[in-house]
């Protein structure tokens, strides 16, 4: 069984919060205390599958932050699919949907 995670991108943030959020799944977090206001955070083991996936405007962060993590070598682009899925609104709307695996 691989360890997959989905991150939906969203305009809500910018494209260097997914960056972050990308790398850091695709590497895994360490430990560390709390300190100066900041609560602790607990380790996480890195996944071997990522989907990122954007709808409509956030689908330039999505492929933004796909072809970031792979230029910095944090994993391989595998699979890129691109849907227009019907919207509760009656209308249609691009989507993106990017696999990667980890090196």
């Amino acid at each position: 069984m691989t360890n997959s995670m989905e991150m939906k991108v969203s305009m809500k943030k910018g494209v260097g919060f997914y960056i972050r959020a990308a790398a850091s799944f695709l590497k895994g977090v360490e430990a560390r205390e709390a300190a100066e206001g900041k609560e602790a955070v607990e380790a996480k083991a890195p996944v071997d599958e990522l989907k990122i996936s954007g709808l409509g405007e956030a689908i330039n962060a999505a492929v933004t932050s796909a072809t970031r993590a792979e230029a910095d070598g944090l994993g391989v682009i595998t699979k890129v699919e691109t849907a227009y899925p019907d919207m509760t609104s009656g209308r249609g709307c691009a989507q993106v949907v990017i696999t990667m695996t980890r090196k």
